[in-house]
């Protein structure tokens, strides 16, 4: 779709290798921004050669190529579910065939959202970097220009840019940023939120994901195509309410994938609330979409942790990546109650390492029993809780050793 050439002065800075096919700019929607509104920047490629160029219409979430970066702004904080200095539990688009095409002298702009930053007030530099996304096109099943010698696989000389985009970002009332976001909840109504304009209000508003249009942001699990941004807008707000219409949406969908994506982003932000749900996954079948489920469930379990979270792990799985993430769960879990369900694992040779690690994260200790004969070893950590039950202080996860500490070795 063309867009309008709209917005705010332009600062250029653009690759002009002769013989140059394209000229570059961006700018960002505006210079003065609320904290806590979307930021997009709008890339702008003119056709200042003598044929037409193909662009490509890059699909809903996919930023085709662009990076946007924000060199000292805070970014988003994923959790952190996994085990002490383990590094995991975290939970973690394209052109057309036949692209429409520009002609000389024309001009085609495409716009990207900034994503993953909470940016307070204060002054930045948005940097934005790639090529924007034109290429060759010369109609259907032609690869070679009819009036050069240019082929589809050539470089559109120009599309490559590099921009720093300076904003600044102020604080606003609750109203002045609810009439912000305005022309976002009007768009996203749009044809149904069909429309490409529909899907990146939509887009916008889960990214940012202000607590005041919650209601909204649900509406969105209406339609399958943006049922999974119902789910990130969702959980990055901390209500009750938000939370519980997590749930209702996992139990209401057949789509075990946005099943998963429910659990794990709900594993992030549970309360004691979300416990008994996350307990109900863990039994059942287990193939492996149910087993993603799992895991997402497992990892929030630990991260609410207390003895009530140690009981609902007491299970085990035919998936040896669940039972791994079972130890890990528990290890983060605060409570003593988890020591002798984890040593229970350390009968399960592929889960030495991961139980004693688990231990570690609990109890800031250390023990040689890796590389021995499980049985022994195991004899021998639970002659160690009996000695030492109701004894020793646990510790949480927000409270790991550093990576290079050395923790004592208990005797």
């Amino acid at each position: 779709m063309r867009r309008p050439l709209c917005g705010l002065a332009v600062i250029v800075l653009a690759t002009l290798a002769a013989p140059a096919q394209v000229r570059v700019k961006a700018h960002t929607n505006r210079v003065e921004y609320l904290v806590g509104e979307p930021i997009i920047v709008v890339v702008h490629a003119t056709n200042i050669g003598d044929e037409p160029i193909g662009y490509d219409q890059c699909c809903e979430g996919s930023d085709n190529g662009i990076t946007l970066a924000v060199p000292n702004g805070r970014r988003k904080a994923p959790p952190d579910l996994g085990a002490c200095n383990s590094g995991s539990g975290g939970f973690s688009g394209g052109g057309i065939d036949h692209p429409p095409v520009f002609a000389p002298g024309e001009i085609v702009s495409f716009r990207y959202l900034l994503k993953d930053y909470r940016l307070k007030s204060g002054t930045y530099t948005v940097w934005a970097k790639g090529d924007a996304p034109v290429r060759w096109f010369f109609g259907a099943g032609r690869n070679h220009s009819a009036v050069s010698d240019r082929k589809g696989s050539d470089v559109v000389e120009g599309k490559h840019f590099e921009v720093g985009l300076p904003i600044t970002l102020i604080e606003g009332t609750p109203e002045e940023l609810q009439q912000r976001f305005q022309p976002y909840v009007e768009a996203s109504r749009e044809g149904f939120g069909m429309t490409r304009p529909s899907r990146e209000a939509r887009e916008a508003i889960a990214e940012m994901a202000p607590p005041f249009l919650e209601k909204t942001i649900l509406e969105f699990a209406n339609q399958p195509e943006s049922a999974q941004l119902a789910v990130k807008g969702l959980a990055q707000i901390p209500t009750t309410s938000s939370r519980e219409a997590l749930v209702a949406l996992y139990d209401r969908s057949q789509d075990l994938r946005l099943r998963v994506e429910i659990v794990r982003h709900l594993a992030g932000v549970a309360t004691s609330a979300e416990l008994p749900f996350f307990a109900s996954l863990l039994p059942g079948r287990s193939t492996p979409l149910d087993d993603q489920a799992r895991f997402g469930a497992v990892l929030g379990i630990g991260r609410l942790g207390g003895p009530a979270a140690a009981a609902a792990l007491d299970t085990t799985s035919p998936n040896p990546e669940v039972r791994n993430a079972l130890v890990e769960a528990l290890g983060n879990s605060r409570t003593e109650a988890a020591i002798p369900i984890l040593l229970h694992h350390y009968a399960d040779e592929s889960l030495n390492a991961s139980v004693v690690t688990a231990l570690a994260t609990l109890t800031h200790r250390r023990w040689e029993v890796v590389g021995q004969a499980p049985a022994a070893a195991q004899t021998y950590l639970l002659a160690w809780w009996r000695r030492h039950a109701g004894k020793i202080r646990i510790y949480g996860r927000d409270r790991c050793p550093a990576n290079d500490a050395i923790l004592p070795l208990d005797p």
